[in-house]
């Protein structure tokens, strides 16, 4: 495509973009340079650009849109599901969404009012308006009549949800059963009265996580009056959970999530999203530090003692990690909550415990194979044994408590739990080589 674009030969280029399925040309667009891509979406017919903006990446997606003037900007924003176009604008600054308004129709602009006033991280945030509610005194053939007219109005007829003409939830049937019921049949009678459904406010992890116990396509979104406002889909939620899954393994990592992504994130925001939490592990590992100086004498004393240490620390942090990550992820499925911690610590002990028990035998036998004092081996062996222990429970019990105080766990990453972790062993095996030499 590049050769293309230095050679000029737009018609070949242009025959070339036709041909290619959307998400193949979104995948392209995503290796070519921003003149590039700009230069390709302005060549491309309507109809291409149409298929190809769902495929895109919101900051894709966004510079895609903003190729074109405010009235084609606006055009295709229209012709995007109520709430990618919401994500759209929530994106853009304020000036071009105003540039961008002025060219909506009343119904889109209205519709957009609506949904910008929902935080993109709720069930209102992520929600489309475009959903099927029919009447409940419909019959089949009525209801199949009005799909047949309308479905290409809806972002899915899978589900369609019943109501009187205030639009007030009242059931909700499925598109198979409309179709193999009699055509004289009413809907209110193959509909299903008990709807789970959303609150708007309802924050999208809490959303993920019902689509996905109950194994729904979709669940609408109701205000405090049971009125229908929208629905959210599977493939938003999908969408959620790969966003958060993302958040939490940055966290995790010791750096701050990036609004964009990678390719698109300048050296600049890279650095921010990482000198924070350097910062803070290299204050948190001076404490290491002070502890090996106030134990200068016990060191000095037995410097057999100073070949375990790397063994000690990266055994204790390895340990907290462990656990921390399992703890983060049943968070995250919902499975641990904070009434577990009681429960969690005493497993984590039982668990740090025989753990400890097994990698200190090994660490036993690998300070008497090196030749060091028998002591100095029970004194890595005992070391090891409550390292282990402690680790475990730390790794375990510090996510739910940080979760408790309204943080998110993930902060519990791996870089700073190691950190508290290696000051903690230090401590503990300067201690015990104290009381036993």
């Amino acid at each position: 495509m590049s050769r293309l674009i230095e050679a000029k030969r737009w018609s070949e280029l242009k025959e070339r973009v036709v041909k290619l399925h959307p998400l193949d040309l979104a995948t392209l667009l995503s290796e070519l340079s921003s003149d590039e891509r700009k230069r390709i979406v302005k060549l491309a017919p309507h109809e291409t650009v149409e298929n190809l903006l769902p495929e895109l990446p919101t900051d894709l997606l966004i510079e895609v849109i903003l190729a074109f003037p405010s009235r084609k900007s606006a055009q295709l924003l229209s012709e995007l599901p109520s709430d990618e176009m919401t994500d759209v604008l929530k994106d853009l600054t304020p000036e071009i969404r105003k540039n961008v308004f002025r060219h909506f129709s009343k119904k889109d602009s209205d519709e957009a009012r609506d949904l910008l006033k929902y935080p993109s991280d709720t069930a209102g945030g992520l929600m489309t308006t475009e959903v099927p509610i029919l009447e409940e005194t419909m019959t089949v053939k009525e209801a199949l009549a009005f799909l047949r007219e309308k479905a290409k109005e809806f972002e899915t007829i899978y589900y369609i949800y019943l109501g009187k003409k205030d639009k007030k939830l009242s059931g909700v049937v499925s598109l198979r059963d409309i179709v193999l019921a009699p055509p004289k049949a009413r809907l209110i009678d193959l509909g299903k009265p008990e709807v789970i459904s959303l609150n708007p406010q309802m924050d999208q992890e809490e959303v993920a996580r019902l689509i996905a116990r109950h194994d729904f396509f979709a669940l609408p979104v109701v205000d405090e009056n049971g009125i229908l406002l929208g629905m959210v889909t599977v493939d938003d939620v999908v969408d959620v959970i790969m966003d958060e899954a993302a958040e939490d393994i940055t966290r995790i990592g010791g750096t701050q999530p990036l609004k964009e992504s990678y390719l698109f994130s300048s050296p600049l925001a890279l650095v921010k999203s990482r000198v924070v939490w350097l910062f803070l592990l290299f204050g948190a590992a001076t404490i290491s530090s002070s502890i090996i100086r106030s134990f200068e004498d016990v060191l000095t004393s037995i410097v057999a003692l100073a070949f375990f240490i790397p063994l000690i620390i990266d055994t204790g942090g390895n340990t907290g990690s462990q656990s921390a990550t399992l703890i983060i992820r049943s968070m995250a499925t919902g499975e641990v909550k904070h009434a577990h911690l009681y429960k969690i610590m005493w497993r984590e002990l039982f668990v740090g415990t025989i753990l400890g028990l097994l990698v200190a035998s090994v660490g036993f036998i690998l300070a008497l194979f090196i030749n060091v004092p028998f002591i100095v081996s029970v004194t890595v062996a005992i070391t090891i044994i409550a390292v282990v222990i402690v680790a475990n429970i730390i790794g375990a019990t510090l996510p739910l408590i940080i979760k408790k105080i309204g943080w998110d766990p993930a902060i519990v990453s791996a870089p700073l739990l190691t950190t508290i972790v290696d000051a903690l062993g230090l401590f503990i095996y300067f201690t015990v080589a104290k009381m036993l030499l």
